[in-house]
Order: C-alpha cells, then sequence, then structure tokens
C-alpha cells in the first residue's frame, strides 16, 4: 500500500509505493476518519512541539539516515590586534567527531471497535495529544540524562535565606566562559525555579519584572541568560551551558506514523515512532550545579 514519509532534512513529505521503506511512513486512517497521512503527522508534531522544552539547550542535527557522523567545531582561534600590512596567522579550527547511533521512542495506541461505537468524543483525536504527550516527555527525559552526565560543581541550598544563588551561578558562568564558551542557558527542575525565585536575593533584583508565564523564560538577575524548566531534570541540581558552543547535540532522524488494523481482536492501531539521540560533546560548555535545592 501507499505510504508517506516525512524527512527531518528537507522538511518534506514523500509518497513511497515500494514494499521496503526505511523512513517515516503512514497509511491513511480511512477505518475512523478520512484524513490525509499528512495531516496526522504534522497535528502529533504541531502538538508535541511546544512541550519539547530541553530542545531549546541544544544545537539540532537533521538526518534521514540513523547512523553519521558529523565534525562539530569546538574552538575558533582568532588573532587579536594585528598590526597593519602584517598577515595574522592562520590558525586551524578544532572539530569534534560525534557519532550518531540513533534510537526510537515509540508511542503505540490501540482503538478497539466498542470504543468507536460508543464514543461521544474524538476517539482519534484524544490518541493524537497522549501520543504528542509523550513524545515530547521521552525526549525530555533522554536530554536530562545526557545533562545528567556533565561535570559536576557543588553548589549551596538556594531554599536557605543566607545562600545566594547569584554566587553559584556567577562562579559557574566564569568558568564555563573562560573556557571560551559565552553561557546563554539555564536549565533546571519546578523545584529548583522555586527556591530561586523565593529566595530574599533574588526577589530583591525582580522589582518591576514579571515573573515567568511559561517553561522558557529570561533569568532574572543574567542578562541574555535564557532558563528552562522541566520536571524531567534532577531536581537537585542545576546547569548551566552554552547552546552556542554547542554543549548538547541532538541527532533528529524520521518521525515515521503507521496505522493497521487487527480484524481478529477488533481494533485500530497507531504507532508512533521518532529516531533521535542526544549527545554531549562539549564537555568545557556545561555544567552541573548540584545540591541547590534540598
Amino acid at each position: 500500500m501507499p505510504r508517506i514519509w516525512r524527512s527531518p532534512q528537507a522538511n518534506s513529505y514523500y509518497r513511497q509505493t515500494q514494499s521496503r521503506v526505511y523512513e517515516a511512513q503512514l497509511i491513511s486512517p480511512g477505518d475512523i476518519a478520512n484524513i490525509e497521512a499528512v495531516t496526522i503527522l504534522d497535528e502529533v508534531l504541531g502538538l508535541a512541539r511546544p512541550s519539547y522544552t530541553l530542545r531549546g539547550i541544544c544545537r539540532m542535527v537533521r538526518m534521514d539516515t540513523l547512523t553519521a557522523r558529523v565534525d562539530i567545531a569546538t574552538k575558533l582561534a582568532g588573532r587579536e590586534k594585528v598590526p597593519p600590512l602584517v598577515e595574522a596567522e592562520i590558525s586551524a579550527q578544532d572539530y569534534t567527531p560525534v557519532e550518531f547511533d540513533l534510537w526510537k521512542n515509540v508511542v503505540h495506541v490501540a482503538i478497539s471497535d466498542e470504543a468507536v461505537k460508543k464514543a461521544a468524543h474524538d476517539i482519534l483525536g484524544l490518541h493524537v495529544s497522549d501520543a504528542a504527550r509523550d513524545l515530547s516527555r521521552m525526549e525530555n527525559k533522554q536530554i536530562a540524562e545526557e545533562l545528567a552526565t556533565a561535570t559536576n560543581v557543588t553548589g549551596a541550598d538556594w531554599g536557605t535565606s543566607t545562600n545566594n544563588p547569584f554566587d553559584d551561578l556567577v562562579a559557574t558562568i566564569t568558568t564555563i566562559e573562560g573556557n571560551g564558551h559565552p553561557v546563554d542557558w539555564v536549565a533546571a527542575h519546578p523545584l529548583v525555579w522555586g527556591d530561586y525565585f523565593s529566595n530574599p536575593f533574588v526577589r530583591g533584583s525582580l522589582q518591576g519584572v514579571q515573573l515567568p508565564a511559561g517553561r522558557t523564560f529570561q533569568v532574572p538577575g543574567l542578562p541574555g541568560v535564557t532558563g528552562y524548566s522541566d520536571s524531567q531534570l534532577t531536581n537537585t541540581s542545576a546547569y548551566v551551558g552554552s547552546g552556542a558552543a554547542p554543549a548538547l547535540v541532538i541527532g533528529e532522524g524520521p518521525t515515521e506514523a503507521v496505522r493497521y488494523r487487527d480484524e481478529k481482536a477488533g481494533y485500530d492501531a497507531y504507532i508512533i515512532r521518532q529516531w533521535l539521540q542526544p549527545k554531549l560533546v562539549i564537555g568545557d560548555a556545561v555544567r552541573e550545579l548540584t545540591g541547590v535545592h534540598a
């Protein structure tokens, strides 16, 4: 049967009529509703996109294959105060080879014939929402696991009124930027951010500043630094890093959605597969501040 797959590189859809398909594929779910394959795949990805909180701290490397080697630039060698008529010394760029072998996150849901016949609401729509929620949850969890491998720096409990969070953050930022990587993000569990915003040293700098209304926000007191809040992160740590470096990258492979019918059991099933792999590639560009929440 004809199948449709989406290329993350070209951001386009293609029809595959051969029996062998390696990329994203979806059979139109005509038994439940006359909906095009592209519509369902776009709807799932569109619903999931706002919840990909930790994707903002990573550099995306899009690929249609499941294995690849990507060279990430790790150091620029500039020359300061070059005199007139003097040729600047040529410095070779440094690269770190990153090997990707993407793994697969899968959401598998089934809709029974009885549920379809008894339902007074959109069964398919609910499952699409559930699929989107789980895709983003799994990706955030895997990025958090990769972040947990970063170099540790001991911090102080921000929930204690005598400890100043800026002491920990500025010292860590100074270390990372001393390594040549501009810091532009801080990621932490909501419990850690709760301690940060309730700390008296931070409250004193919040005069006229609106508190965050979402999971991504500008960090008060740290100009140019974006904060990310996600419950998949370790709830006793804060992570400080450079997205420009980049500290982390994500290999983003194809996303696949497939529908099949089990006539014997009497249900329609949907499988959504997403290939990806987050990797910490520049250890000097990220630090884990431990012990900032008791």
